[in-house]
């Protein structure tokens, strides 16, 4: 049986912050408790990351034990074997989302039939999320025109829906600027990596910024002004494994755990503790996802094999 998705307001009833006392009464530990689990601050927590890519380069894509995080998407039939890849976990959400990459695949037929598949994945299977998808003027994918035509096209499926936006921008920022009337609350902006200005234009609209690896580069300064000035009720954090991964670990593929050297970083950058970001970060990423329990239905495919 599918999984019903949890509402806005039983999520808000069903959500109890719980904290660890020591001996002197002070808090020590947070913890976020739903009816079906509970997430300490002990976790590892990774906002974004990618297991067919840690696999086909080797990669262990046993997450840790203790864990929350979000697996994204990348193409439009790729849900199947993502969920194969998580299997029963309920700490892992995944999203379904095309990038902007997939224009220039020779199976390409159209952002009309992308979307067809999309949503027939969702139907069988459910989503957290819409994403990754939108710009990259890096690699220039396709023409502006078709990047544009694909992520309109998305992110009007995730309002349809009600779940949250994943955005993917590269050297971009003026496409996004010319979009950002799409741009709410339930948007996130993965391995944000613009300057300030932006950053603030995007955060005027509620948009949530998640920092990956490459803020931890000594030469992107512009990425770091932006980490500093980012409110802590919209700051998340990611690996975008396993690709950019933060220093000390630079030059090896990413894995989810080193999150945590991203979180040492932005806590020394912004001068803040470390626990008080992650606490802010967790509290974000279940508020955008609106559910405390993954909707994606697993247990049919799990089945199957």
């Amino acid at each position: 049986m599918r999984e019903k998705r949890i509402t806005k307001n039983i999520f808000l009833l069903s959500m109890f912050q719980l904290w660890t006392m020591d001996g002197e009464g002070e808090k020590m530990e947070s913890s976020y408790f739903f009816p079906f689990q509970c997430y300490s601050l002990s976790m590892i927590f990774d906002s974004h990351f990618h297991l067919p890519s840690m696999a086909a380069r080797g990669l262990s894509t046993t997450l840790p034990s203790s864990f929350l995080g979000l697996e994204c998407g990348t193409e439009a039939d790729d849900l199947r074997e993502r969920i194969l890849l998580v299997g029963k976990r309920r700490d892992v959400f995944l999203s379904v989302g095309v990038g902007p990459w997939s224009l220039d695949r020779p199976e390409w037929k159209g952002t009309a039939d992308a979307i067809s598949t999309l949503r027939r994945n969702i139907g069988l299977y459910g989503a957290d999320a819409i994403g990754e998808c939108g710009f990259d003027n890096h690699w220039g994918y396709g023409t502006k025109e078709e990047q544009k035509r694909l992520f309109v096209a998305q992110a009007e499926l995730a309002k349809e829906l009600e779940v949250p936006l994943i955005i993917h921008s590269r050297d971009s920022d003026q496409e996004i600027l010319d979009v950002i009337s799409l741009l709410d609350e339930r948007t996130i902006m993965h391995c944000f990596s613009s300057p300030p200005e932006i950053a603030e234009k995007l955060l005027e609209r509620g948009v949530y910024l998640s920092f990956s690896g490459n803020v931890t580069y000594k030469a992107n300064r512009e990425i770091q002004k932006s980490a500093e000035i980012c409110p802590l009720d919209r700051i998340l954090y990611e690996t975008d494994s396993p690709y950019l991964s933060p220093v000390p670990m630079r030059g090896r593929p990413n894995m989810p755990e080193y999150t945590e050297h991203t979180l040492t970083f932005l806590a020394a950058l912004r001068n803040e503790e470390k626990e008080k970001i992650k606490e802010s970060a967790v509290s974000n990423f279940l508020r955008v996802l609106n559910h405390s329990e993954s909707v994606v239905e697993r247990e049919t495919v799990l089945l199957q094999g």
